[in-house]
């Protein structure tokens, strides 16, 4: 297997929002040939008569978003795994913790002598000043890992605030369109109401509209046909007399 893709793996395996996006280049890859054992995230009841400052990372800004137990877990491991595959050469702050520890579930003080005193019969080169060189290369190694990886993640959530801010002002125009057209419609209802009602006022008033007409015709009618019976009475009457007296 190539450098290149042992330096993806370390990646790959950390990264929570693995996608098309290309991995972080880690360190190279330098393994110690003792089996190291690194305590990540294991708080121990250290004993310093002079403690050491403790390294506090930057948070990043996130939201109110309580972190999950075991995924915080699954994601020390990884990185301390990272830690492991990148292990520098010789006796350094790896095999110094693996040793502590091994020593002491809780090293104080005296243990930290104790073992660096056994590590400087390893390499009498060893000086605290290495030791802590050497942690500094593993703690800017999981500080530009993890902040690589916050950064994706926090960029892959821009990306779907974008995507959902573009969604929600489709849907915003498509409800305004049709608010718009059920207004035109409610208008055209109204307009057609009107004229319902209109036509229901003229409807009420119709049989007064036409009555004085139909009593003018029935009068006219009455009157005509009083006046026709006369007439043919007369003419009757008439017939009559030329009946019974001229024959």
């Amino acid at each position: 297997m190539s450098e290149n893709k042992k330096k993806a793996g370390v990646l790959d395996f950390l990264n929570p929002f693995r996608g098309d996006e290309e991995p972080v280049t880690s360190q190279p890859q330098q393994v110690y040939t003792q089996q190291t054992y690194n305590p990540i995230g294991v708080k121990a009841n250290i004993g310093f008569s002079n403690p050491a400052p403790s390294y506090s990372p930057p948070a990043p800004s996130y939201s109110n978003v309580i972190a999950d137990k075991s995924l915080v877990d699954t994601f020390v491991q990884k990185l301390q795994d990272l830690i492991d595959q990148n292990n520098q050469p010789g006796f350094d702050f790896l095999e110094f913790t693996q040793t502590l520890f091994e020593e002491s579930k809780n090293p104080d003080a005296s243990c930290f002598k104790m073992v660096f005193r056994i590590a400087q019969k390893m390499d009498k080169t060893l000086t605290p000043d290495k030791l802590l060189q050497s942690s500094s290369f593993y703690k800017t190694l999981v500080q530009q890992t993890a902040d690589s990886e916050i950064n994706k993640g926090q960029n892959k959530k821009i990306a779907l605030q974008s995507d959902k801010d573009k969604e929600a002002q489709s849907l915003q125009q498509a409800q305004a369109n049709a608010q718009a057209q059920i207004q035109k419609l409610n208008e055209q209802i109204l307009d057609l109401q009107n004229q319902a009602n209109a036509a229901a006022n003229q409807l009420s008033a119709i049989d007064q509209k036409y009555n004085d007409q139909f009593i003018d015709i029935d009068t006219k009618v009455n009157a005509i046909t009083t006046a026709k019976e006369q007439v043919i009475s007369s003419i009757v009457d008439i017939e009559s007399g030329i009946k019974n007296n001229l024959k």
